[in-house]
């Protein structure tokens, strides 16, 4: 099996691990609550993108915004 890609998400057994839950609304409870972006799928289960976990997100989403310093000292 080493040969075969990751799922792009978590499995329904993984999540059930993740949070101690079964129902779907306490998962995304618990998940939100723990920083863990998840969303629910149309026929209501609970989806969280492997790479949210693993700190493999896109780029985009991994900058932070960089705070603008200014100087307190002059040009001389």
């Amino acid at each position: 099996m080493s040969g075969m890609m990751q799922s792009l998400t978590l499995t329904e057994e993984e999540i059930i691990e993740a949070t101690g839950y079964r129902q779907h609304c306490r998962q995304l409870d618990v998940l939100r609550r723990a920083g863990i972006p998840a969303d629910q799928r149309p026929d209501g289960s609970v989806r969280v993108w492997r790479h949210h976990l693993a700190g493999t997100a896109p780029k985009q989403e991994r900058q932070k915004a960089r705070p603008k310093l200014t100087s307190d000292m002059r040009a001389t």
